[in-house]
């Protein structure tokens, strides 16, 4: 996770109820972790898109969730969220890129049993037909690895 003091300095005056940035992510369980995080400590989180379910690279297009928060509220949600980025990470779980592997694997193996039949009966031109279908496994959408940017009033 990535560590960014940003500057909420605004060139015009603005009111303490206006949503500001705390934090831009680009994993959708992080983003739904930290809203939870910030909502349970009483502080008032705006998730934009909340509702957005794929886990493919469409959400760095969409430049990633966006979690704001009001004026009055950010330098306690900014205390909390440096609380938690002082925690050490935890180690990466490859099991679900193993998980896809073995998923996208067995696919191709149940699928060899219609691609023999077909290759015996029609010719090899047979096989064009059936493999762009098995080929589709390997648009499996996975979390994006990326950087996460989080914009916290300067340290007290």
């Amino acid at each position: 996770m990535a560590r960014l003091e940003g500057d909420l300095s605004y060139s015009e005056p603005m009111s303490d109820d206006a949503m500001v940035p705390i934090a831009v992510i680009l994993g959708r369980g992080e983003a739904l972790t930290l809203a939870a995080m910030l909502d349970a400590a009483g502080i008032i989180v705006h998730l934009g898109g909340e509702n957005f379910a794929s886990v493919s690279s469409d959400i760095l297009a969409m430049g990633g969730f966006r979690l704001t928060v009001p004026q009055w509220q950010h330098d306690d949600a900014s205390r909390l969220v440096r609380a938690m980025l002082a925690e050490p990470e935890p180690p990466i779980n490859y099991y679900m890129r193993g998980a896809i592997k073995r998923f996208a694997f067995a696919t191709i193996a149940a699928s060899a049993f219609f691609w023999l039949p077909s290759t015996l009966l029609f010719g090899p031109s047979a096989i064009l037909n059936v493999l762009p279908y098995s080929a589709m496994l390997l648009t499996l959408p996975v979390s994006p690895q990326g950087r996460s940017d989080y914009y916290l009033s300067p340290a007290d």
